[in-house]
């Protein structure tokens, strides 16, 4: 993966040991990206690494939707 090396070696003084360090500068620095750049980026992926992605996006969408009904007191997660 190209971009994801290129990304890496560009931020790798930033990106530090600590997981939520690591998740809110890649979050931030993807955040940053064009649409384009988030298209290119995942034109780059193996067909098992996109379907881990769009798994991982699915699963946090039901999740939260899961805790919002939980909210209005009709969730399934406890």
């Amino acid at each position: 993966m190209k971009t994801f090396e290129t990304f890496v070696n560009k931020y790798h003084k930033k990106l530090l040991r600590d997981d939520e360090d690591i998740d809110a500068v890649a979050y931030s620095i993807v955040n940053s990206f064009t649409r384009e750049q988030c298209m290119d980026l995942l034109n780059e992926l193996s067909d098992e690494e996109l379907h881990q992605v769009v798994s991982e996006m699915v699963m946090d969408q039901v999740k939260e939707f899961l805790i919002s009904e939980e909210n209005d007191n009709g969730g399934l997660l406890h």
